[in-house]
């Protein structure tokens, strides 16, 4: 992708988020009927409404290419380019008024994702990743960060323990002992908050690939270690509803920690 593609590109996903914003928060902080998935989960009519919305944008201007989200699954095109959307990212936070839900995008070319959104409409703060462009509503995001390498005085986040299995939760209890400070909660807003240098250490599984993968051109962006718990590379799998289990942090020695205490 080159300069003029980026540029077409994120503007495009400008107009999806924007599209996508009015219609989320029509809902926030109203009287919402909340409907339970087979995997547990919560999904609102805003969900939906949301993913159909960019579906039918994404579909008008690239008929070729190949989507994946949440809520309606995968449309194959056989094409090397395929669109990964979370309409809401957080839906739990979403539905108690909570403002750290987002809606991710991303375009990946060859299971890789090239370009990702993250918009957090209610707190009005929008993140573009490519390559070593990090912007935060529509600027160049810069920030100096103070230098720590040890898991003794990182703060770690996580979403939540009910993404863990019964053994990497308490692989993940271990590592979170050794850490200066520990929190719940913060969906994807907590990646940002690596960005951002609030949160050092982010480690989570069970993720879905709309669920991280908009994410990882954002943190690269800006130079943060994504992995997987085998300290791979994570990609769209070849089983798109794969799960994915994520180590994230500035510092490579804290990611290295996090990676022996997870195996």
């Amino acid at each position: 992708m080159n300069e003029a593609e980026f540029i077409e590109i994120s503007d495009f996903m400008n107009l999806l988020a924007d599209r996508s914003k009015v219609i989320t928060l029509e809902g926030f902080n109203s009287n919402l009927t909340l409907k339970v998935k087979d995997d547990g989960s919560p999904v609102t009519d805003y969900d939906i409404n949301s993913e159909k919305t960019l579906r039918e944008i994404i579909s008008a201007k690239f008929p070729n290419h190949n989507i994946i989200a949440e809520e309606m699954g995968f449309t194959s095109n056989n094409s090397d380019y395929t669109w990964i959307i979370d309409p809401i990212d957080g839906t739990r936070s979403y539905v108690i008024g909570r403002p750290l839900w987002g809606t991710l995008i991303s375009l990946a070319f060859k299971g890789e994702p090239i370009i990702g959104m993250a918009d957090f409409p209610a707190l009005d703060e929008r993140w573009i990743g490519y390559k070593n462009k990090c912007l935060l509503n529509n600027a160049a995001f810069k920030k100096n960060y103070k230098s720590i390498t040890s898991i003794s005085e990182a703060t770690v986040g996580s979403t939540g323990p009910h993404l863990f299995s019964e053994i990497g939760k308490q692989k993940y209890e271990t590592l979170i002992k050794k850490a200066k400070y520990h929190v719940w909660s913060g969906d994807c807003h907590n990646y940002c908050l690596v960005i951002k240098g609030g949160l050092d250490l982010v480690v989570e599984e069970g993720l879905s690939s709309y669920d991280i993968l908009p994410l990882i051109p954002i943190l690269k962006s800006k130079d943060i270690i994504v992995t997987d718990w085998k300290s791979k590379k994570i990609n769209l799998k070849n089983d798109l509803f794969s799960k994915y289990s994520v180590v994230v942090a500035r510092d490579k020695n804290i990611h290295d920690t996090a990676i022996n205490y997870m195996n």
